[in-house]
């Protein structure tokens, strides 16, 4: 059975994904007590002791600011929102890979935002981020495919679980009103999304939209 990990496996979509995805893989779950993905030395040791083949990174963080009000004050929250966005991903991918490419095998899927293509006020740093993760995997399809590897990103629009619901409950009804499915998506939709990245290696350096067919 192939082995999966998913980091952020504690979060409001990452439980119910682990439930769904261990049907078939021997899956890791991890939250950031388990593996701090911004410390280099905690995720490649999770790496040098566990021969994994399929990488979902789940784990992100936002902090709401327009930039002219950016001070001091909210550093640290614009620190941590690269440090777990960009930085993260740096090293889970830097961590993974040499196993992967020792093995001619691996599938990686990291997760983005519909912000990514669709920014709004207040978002620009973690749209920032977010746009870069889906530059990140084209490169990391360059470097690697010919070792079995592809690496593809998730634009996520808004679902039914975690970071939506830090949207203000007086916005959900009017965003769900913009979606045309008038709904979030659900955990189903994006375990499917992934089980067709992992069992198609014909896509690579990709970001697959998941968001209802939303745009702004």
């Amino acid at each position: 059975m192939e082995k999966l990990v998913i980091f952020g496996g504690s979060g409001g979509l990452g439980k119910p994904l682990t439930k769904k995805l261990k049907k078939d893989f021997k899956v890791y779950s991890l939250s950031s007590k388990d593996v701090d993905v911004t410390n280099f030395n905690e995720v490649k040791d999770f790496f040098s002791l566990n021969e994994i083949d399929i990488v979902v990174n789940l784990s992100g963080y936002n902090f709401n600011l327009i930039l002219h009000k950016y001070n001091y004050d909210n550093h640290f929250e614009i620190q941590k929102q690269i440090k777990i966005n960009i930085e993260g991903n740096i090293n889970i991918l830097s961590s993974c890979l040499p196993h992967m490419r020792n093995k001619n095998f691996g599938r990686i899927i990291l997760i983005s935002s519909i912000l990514s293509s669709n920014p709004v006020a207040g978002t620009s740093i973690y749209s920032g981020c977010k746009a870069f993760i889906d530059n990140l995997v084209k490169t990391c399809s360059i470097e690697n495919l010919r070792k079995g590897i592809t690496c593809n990103s998730i634009q996520l629009g808004y679902f039914d679980g975690g970071m939506t619901y830090q949207i203000p409950e007086k916005l959900i009804e009017q965003i769900k009103n913009d979606i045309p499915l008038k709904r979030f998506g659900n955990i189903s939709e994006l375990e499917n999304t992934i089980n067709y990245l992992i069992h198609t290696p014909y896509i690579t350096g990709t970001s697959i939209k998941l968001n209802g067919g939303l745009v702004f």
